[in-house]
């Protein structure tokens, strides 16, 4: 890969001939979009049905669904604006 001054990321050929673009920007964000996406319809019917559970099932799914919905916002986070989300960590790993 080779990144020309003035111009976007590019890849070239062995034999330094035609260079092509990299893949478009908007992958990642459709894959984080639909990843989200998937993590909140799992979650979604558990929620629902939020009053019809005992206090100890309902600890239960919390514990348990922390971790999507945390994955979930980080990836719509990402979605909306790529790099965003290793910005923030950076920035923690530095104080």
């Amino acid at each position: 890969m080779r990144r020309p001054r003035r111009a976007g990321a590019a890849l070239t050929s062995r034999d330094g001939g035609e260079q092509e673009p990299l893949p478009q920007a908007w992958v990642p964000r459709v894959m984080n979009l639909s990843l989200a996406a998937f993590f909140l319809a799992v979650l979604a019917p558990v929620v629902s049905t939020w009053g019809d559970r005992p206090t100890a099932v309902r600890v239960g799914i919390v514990l348990f669904g922390t971790p999507f919905l945390l994955v979930a916002v980080l990836c719509l986070m990402s979605a909306l604006r790529p790099g965003s989300v290793g910005r923030l960590f950076r920035r923690l790993r530095r104080r």
